[in-house]
């Protein structure tokens, strides 16, 4: 057995034994986890990664030794530092007989490993500072990739390393970081739209001979991009939230009988259309609550997010307070709301009105008064607006319909 193999094993019953002394009430899956985790880098020879392994193994040993409040940032230096650190050092290790075409490919690597886990750090620092729901995430971290790309690789690959990039982002936040497929769904057009765009634009600028040229269009892509990430983040950088959506349909119902339906329990059990069953959080169950405060609509919405451990769709409550009832008319105001549909928007009122057409039909006009939850206005507005039309018309199908 050589010397260096002794070592390495050495190093191994050295982890082993850190963790029966340091660690002996802790979980089993984290003390095997970090004991994996040192005799990867023990064992993998990778040129020119010796620094990274040899950090890692003296990371491991005192997550293995000190309290358990250091291995929270010992899993934060693996993931945002070690991950890529050791990605690029492997990538970048470069043969001198190697083709230049072939060291290209291995700068793009490189380029990609890096710009994903900058946009993974920008993305923790986003949530928190609770902007998960505004420009800076859906504008601010696909033009990040673009322009960390388009300085890395050469202009002919550019475009398509920003939307690899992209692509191993969107992949993170749904194995990871627990983003919901549909958020996913909604925001990828957005970010590949963005990253294309910006990389395009500052190619070109990088193509011109005149090194001024490809400066002045570099910043004003970066100034054009700016601007347009602030959304939501400030309040003079808000676009107004508040929106008002209505659907109106012929019910096969007396006036009488669409109001004694409009208090009783609805029929959630019909199809939603399609675009509803795309993802969104969909109600399932409801009561009615008297008392002397007055009268409450209690909904329970379920879905819009499904963890990888096999856990239940998030289920929460939408409460509301009749606010007016009177004939032709019945207005509900929104007090609370803990289900995932606080993701996209925040409801406000739901008001129903109908009118007699004949003394079988009537006409019932249901109005949804919501907060936009997410920013861009201009990406995000019309597709909660068209969500928010299917929802009143089924819900005049399943509540105000007898």
């Amino acid at each position: 057995m050589s010397t260096g193999t002794q070592i390495k094993l050495a190093i191994v019953v050295a982890l082993i034994a850190a963790a029966l002394v340091g660690r002996p009430g802790s979980p089993l899956w984290l003390t095997l986890a970090l004991i994996a985790f040192g005799a990867f880098n023990v064992f993998l020879d990778a040129p020119r990664t010796e620094w990274i392994r040899a950090l890692a193994i003296g990371g491991t040993l005192a997550a293995l030794v000190l309290p358990d409040w250091f291995f929270g940032p010992v899993a934060l230096i693996a993931w945002f530092v070690w991950v890529p650190a050791f990605a690029v050092a492997w990538a970048l290790a470069r043969d001198p007989h190697e083709p230049g075409e072939a060291m290209r490919a291995r700068i793009a690597l490189a380029t990609l490993i890096v710009a994903v886990a900058i946009g993974a750090i920008a993305y923790r620092t986003i949530v928190s500072q609770n902007l998960q729901q505004t420009a800076a995430l859906f504008i601010g971290i696909p033009a990040l990739l673009a322009i960390i790309v388009v300085f890395g690789v050469s202009p002919e690959s550019a475009t398509g390393v920003a939307c690899k990039a992209v692509t191993i982002g969107l992949l993170v936040s749904l194995l990871f970081l627990w983003e919901g497929m549909l958020c996913v769904l909604m925001s990828a057009p957005l970010f590949y739209a963005m990253a294309i765009g910006i990389s395009r634009l500052m190619q070109r600028g990088r193509d011109s001979n005149s090194n001024a040229t490809m400066t002045l269009r570099s910043c004003l892509v970066v100034l054009a991009v700016i601007p347009m990430s602030l959304e939501g983040v400030t309040e003079f950088t808000t676009v107004n939230r508040e929106e008002s959506v209505s659907a109106s349909q012929i019910v096969a119902a007396s006036p009488d009988a669409v109001r004694r339906a409009l208090f009783e329990a609805p029929r959630f059990n019909r199809v939603r259309p399609r675009y509803l069953r795309a993802g969104f959080p969909t109600p399932v169950a409801t009561r009615i609550e008297h008392s002397s405060d007055g009268t409450r609509w209690v909904i329970q919405i379920r879905g819009g997010e499904m963890l990888l451990s096999g856990m239940e769709p998030r289920t929460g409550d939408l409460t509301l307070k009749l606010e007016e009832a009177r004939s032709g008319l019945v207005r509900w105001r929104a007090i609370s709301d803990t289900s995932h549909m606080t993701h996209f928007l925040m409801w406000r009122e739901i008001v129903v009105q109908w009118q007699t057409v004949d003394a079988t039909t009537t006409r019932v006009t249901w109005t949804l008064r919501y907060l936009r939850g997410l920013d861009p206005a201009w990406y995000f507005g019309p597709m909660e607006r068209y969500a928010a039309r299917l929802a009143a018309g089924y819900l005049i199908d399943s509540v105000a319909t007898p």
